[in-house]
C-alpha cells in the first residue's frame, strides 16, 4: 500500500474516552507504585546495579506479585489477557523510580517479540520462562545486516544492546539464505561486553555471537511488519516511563520549591518560578495524553485485527513529545532546586541522565518527528526505513 493509500488509515480516530481516568488502572497503579517505593529506593537501586545484582527484588516483586511479564500477554498464551494501556501504566511507575530492571527490555520487548512467532510452537519453552521472569529475553534493533544466519546459529557483532548484560535470550533481525528474519538467539554462549555510558540506570552491552543457537521467528513475508510492530512498542514504552519521570521530577521541584526560602518567603511563590514550573506540568499532561492514546490505538488496531494503522502515527506522536518533555522537565529540576540540584548527592542529576541516555538510545525528539513525517508522507521528508 503507498503511503498516499495509507494516509486515511493514519488519522485519529480513536474513542476520546480513552483519555478518561480508568478506576481499574487506578489500583494497577497503586499497586505497582506500593511495590516500588517500599522495595525501589534509588540508593538502593543503584548499589544493585554497581554490585551487579540485578535484576533486583523490585523485578522480583512486579513479576509474583503483579504478574508484570503476563499482562499484555494473551490468555491462549498463559497470560493475562491485558494490553498496552495496562502495560504502560506500570511503565510509568517503574520510569517515574528509574528502576534499572529489564522492564523494558524483557517484560515488554522481549516477550511481545516471542509473541509475533510465526510458529508459536518455536518459543513455547522460551515464552513459558520468560513469563516466570526467570528468563529474560532483550531485543536487539537497528542491526539490519548485523547477523548472519546458517542453519541453526547466528553469528556476528550487535552494538549497545539494552540489557545484554544478564539476557538470557536475544530477539534480532538477521540476514539468512531466503533474505532477512526475525531471530531468537540463545545468549549462554555469548560474549557480552558491558558498555559505560552516561546513565547507570540503563544497562547496555556489545554482543558477539559466533555460531550461537538460534530458530527463526519470523520469516522474510512477515519481517517488516514485526520490525514495524516492535518499534511502536518501543516508542510507546519508552514515552511511558518519560511520563512517570516528567510526574516525579514536577512533585519533586514543587516539594522543594514550596518549602526552600528566600526573602522571606518560598522561591515557589516568585512569578518566575511558577511560570517555568507550569510549562512542566502542561508539558507532563502532553506526555500522559499522547503516551495513553498511542497506547489505545495499539490495542484497538490488535483488537481488530488490523495493521498498525493509526497506531505508528500515534506512537511516533507520543515519542517525540516524551522525549521533549522530560528533557524539560530534567533541566528545570536541576535548576530549580538550586546548588543542591548540581551535586551528587541529589537525585535530579539521576533523572537527567536518565533522558540524555534514553535521547542516545531511543532516538531524539527531531528523530521521531521525521519518522512521523515519513509516516504522513510530508513532501521533502526522508521515506521511512523500518529500523
Amino acid at each position: 500500500m503507498s503511503a498516499p493509500d495509507r494516509l486515511p488509515l493514519l488519522w485519529p480516530d480513536s474513542d476520546p474516552a480513552v483519555l478518561a481516568p480508568v478506576p481499574e488502572h487506578e489500583d494497577l497503579r497503586a499497586v505497582a507504585r506500593s511495590i516500588v517505593e517500599k522495595h525501589g529506593d534509588l540508593e538502593q537501586l543503584l548499589g544493585a546495579v554497581e554490585s551487579g545484582q540485578v535484576p533486583t527484588e523490585v523485578w522480583r516483586r512486579l513479576t509474583a506479585e503483579l504478574d508484570l511479564t503476563a499482562i499484555a500477554v494473551p490468555e491462549a498464551q498463559g497470560g493475562a489477557g491485558f494490553g498496552l494501556r495496562e502495560l504502560v501504566v506500570v511503565l510509568e511507575e517503574t520510569g517515574a523510580a528509574l528502576v534499572p530492571d529489564p522492564v523494558l527490555s524483557s517484560a515488554v520487548l522481549g516477550l511481545q517479540a516471542l509473541l509475533l512467532a510465526d510458529d508459536p510452537a518455536v518459543v513455547e519453552g522460551v515464552l513459558a520462562h520468560a513469563l516466570a521472569g526467570s528468563a529474560l529475553v532483550t531485543h536487539a534493533w537497528g542491526h539490519a545486516d548485523a547477523l548472519r544466519l546458517e542453519g541453526a546459529t547466528a553469528s556476528g557483532r550487535l552494538h549497545r544492546v539494552l540489557d545484554a548484560v544478564g539476557a538470557t535470550h536475544l530477539v534480532a533481525p538477521a540476514v539468512g539464505p531466503e533474505g532477512q528474519v526475525l531471530v531468537l538467539v540463545d545468549l549462554a554462549a555469548a560474549d557480552v561486553t558491558p558498555l559505560e555510558h552516561v546513565d547507570v540506570t540503563r544497562r547496555l552491552g556489545d554482543v558477539v555471537l559466533e555460531g550461537a543457537s538460534a530458530r527463526v521467528l519470523v520469516g522474510p513475508d512477515g519481517v517488516d511488519d514485526a520490525k514495524r510492530r516492535l518499534t511502536v512498542l518501543r516508542q510507546v514504552a519508552v514515552a511511558a516511563e518519560h511520563a512517570g519521570m516528567v510526574a516525579r521530577l514536577l512533585d519533586m521541584t514543587v516539594a522543594h520549591v514550596t518549602t526552600r526560602q528566600q526573602f522571606g518567603r518560598p522561591i515557589g511563590s516568585f512569578q518566575a518560578v511558577k511560570h517555568r514550573l507550569a510549562d512542566v506540568l502542561v508539558a507532563r499532561e502532553r506526555c500522559r495524553s499522547a503516551v495513553r492514546y498511542a497506547a489505545a490505538r495499539v490495542d484497538d488496531d490488535v483488537a481488530a485485527g488490523h495493521d498498525l494503522g493509526g497506531a505508528e502515527v500515534a506512537a511516533a506522536v507520543a515519542a517525540a513529545v516524551g522525549t521533549e518533555a522530560v528533557l524539560a522537565a530534567a533541566h528545570e529540576a536541576v535548576q530549580l532546586h538550586g546548588g543542591i540540584g548540581f551535586t551528587w548527592e541529589h537525585p535530579a542529576h539521576r533523572y537527567l541522565r536518565r533522558a540524555l541516555g534514553d535521547e542516545a538510545q531511543f532516538g531524539s525528539a527531531r528523530d521521531h518527528r521525521a519518522r512521523l513525517a515519513a509516516l504522513l508522507a510530508v513532501p521533502g521528508s526522508t521515506p521511512l526505513e523500518v529500523s
